[in-house]
């Protein structure tokens, strides 16, 4: 990838001289404004996966997640056979294979999204290295389990739905935690580089998937009754996904310091 090219969306682009284009409506501007930051963004994402930073983070992480999905494939049907194998073959158990991979690779995360933000002072890499330090401070704690409880207290045995309080409480805490990020995203993305946009919204577009997984699909998987064969693979997408997800930030975050690296040393130079 060519590390001087400026991407700029086309909606922010002028308009030939001696053409001038009649004034359209705020509504139609504005989705022609998201469709060229989309339109930028996949353009964008195409050439991170041509960065040489990307294939070696794939090779050290892939074949070891590649195990780990068919270690918890395993388990899985080892519980519906009567044949349990150790819980730290499943993705999400405490302590697992898994879990450990997930807990280095957020914060290795938080780590390179903090040096990128150290290098170029562009607060949207902090916001989302702060996410990350939250992501896994959560994980190998279980705050949100906890703060489920402790939400879900004063409404206990008072809900008429087919799921615990406490699964209602969590998904309103990592609401909360959405909502803030979200918030501090928009703020440090008003006065910043084209470029700096189109990153934050292919992490966005990551962790919102991972989020769908471990909030929306994991409230599909205590909601009501379930059988067993249904249980297992309900489970097994939740964390699977969430899983995959993860893998997939980190890979994108390497290609984005391996892409901005260039850069910032260019700047830092002159």
């Amino acid at each position: 990838m060519n590390v001087e090219r400026e991407i700029v969306p086309q909606s922010l682009g002028q308009q030939p001289a001696g053409n001038a284009q009649p004034a359209r409506r705020p509504l139609h501007a504005f989705v022609q404004w998201i469709i060229g930051y989309l339109r930028d963004t996949a353009a964008m994402a195409r050439d991170l996966a041509h960065v040489p930073g990307i294939k070696i983070a794939a090779l050290l992480i892939l074949p070891y997640a590649g195990v780990l999905i068919g270690l918890d494939v395993a388990g899985h049907y080892g519980a519906l056979t009567n044949a349990p194998l150790p819980v730290q073959f499943n993705l999400a158990s405490d302590g697992g294979f898994g879990e450990w991979l997930e807990y280095s690779l957020t914060l290795s995360i938080a780590v390179i999204l903090f040096i990128l933000w150290r290098n170029d002072r562009q607060w949207a890499y902090l916001t989302n290295a702060a996410l990350f330090v939250w992501l896994t401070l959560d994980n190998s704690l279980e705050i949100h389990e906890r703060a489920g409880l402790w939400i879900a207290r004063p409404f206990a045995g008072q809900t008429a739905l087919p799921v615990e309080a406490h699964h209602l409480g969590e998904a309103l805490l990592f609401l909360a935690i959405g909502f803030i990020w979200l918030s501090g995203l928009w703020l440090s993305l008003k006065r910043t580089k084209p470029r700096m946009v189109i990153y934050s919204l292919l992490l966005a577009g990551c962790i919102a998937v991972a989020a769908f997984f471990g909030v929306i699909v994991d409230l599909m998987v205590v909601w009501g009754p379930h059988s067993p064969v249904a249980l297992e693979v309900e489970t097994f997408i939740e964390d699977g996904g969430e899983f995959a997800m993860i893998i997939l930030t980190f890979i994108v975050t390497v290609a984005i310091f391996d892409t901005e690296r260039p850069r910032s040393q260019a700047e830092m130079s002159d």
